[in-house]
Order: structure tokens, then sequence, then C-alpha cells
């Protein structure tokens, strides 16, 4: 586990104990308590079947992490660090090593999200228009490349 991997669990390692344990701690916390909000979020996800991961903000992740949970291969992240889209910096004694910082794999994570939400809107506009279908304009252009 990197430095910024805090913690990293599935569903099924969570025991019946366990969920007693933070059921009884949400219900006796104040309402505010950022700490109960947070078990909350973790037991209905691992209701749901996803496996939880607690990243530090400031940690550093490997390439393979990074792919991870991207949900994407390790030579495709490869490709966005080489071309300088996903900053990173060599590490080891050889510097043959690489590592994302969180805060810049999260910057990354958001312009891809944005980019997604572009081409949706964009492929949703030409679906519901049964006319004619009109180019992006330049400004739309512009916003998908300096993703």
């Amino acid at each position: 586990m990197s430095d910024a991997m805090i913690a990293q669990f599935s569903q099924n390692e969570i025991t019946g104990r366990d969920r007693e344990l933070a059921e009884e701690l949400i219900a006796n916390a104040p309402k505010d308590s950022s700490i109960a909000q947070l078990l909350q979020r973790i037991l209905a996800s691992t209701d749901r079947g996803i496996d939880i991961t607690v990243l530090a903000a400031d940690g550093e992740v490997t390439p393979n992490q990074a792919a991870s949970l991207l949900n994407m291969s390790r030579p495709h992240l490869l490709s966005f660090m080489d071309t300088g889209e996903l900053p990173f910096h060599r590490v080891g004694e050889t510097q043959k090593h690489r590592k994302i910082k969180m805060s810049d794999l999260r910057v990354f994570m958001a312009a891809r999200d944005a980019g997604k939400q572009i081409t949706a809107d964009a492929l949703h506009a030409s679906s519901s228009n049964s006319e004619i279908v009109e180019p992006l304009s330049p400004e739309e252009i512009g916003e998908l490349e300096s993703l």
C-alpha cells in the first residue's frame, strides 16, 4: 500500500460486529459529524457491493495504482503521462520509477469528467435534433482540445 492509500477493503471484510460498531457511532454522533457521515457513506457503498479505498489528499501513487483508480490500463495512463497531460515525477536511485501526486490525479480526473460531459452533451444534442446536426463551435472545440 502506498503512502496515498490509507485504507482499502471490500464489502466482505466488514463483519457484523464492525457494522454494529459503526452504526452505534453514527447514532451517537452529532448530526454534523464528519466521521459519522464518512461511516454512513462507507456502509452504504459496501451495501451496494462497492469496494472502498481511502486516499490521502497529499499522498502519491504509482502508475499502476493510478490506472486502477481511473479504471484504465497502465499503458493508456502512461500515454497521458508521456504527453504531459498528467504530471508526475521520477523517484528512486536511478530515477526510473514514476510517482503521481494525488492532487494532480484529482485535477486530471476532473478534466476527464468534464470532457466526458461535453462529449455526452454534444451527442445528446445531436441525437435529439433529428433535423440538421450543427458542427461544434470553435469555443466547444477549444474546450475539448484543452482537456
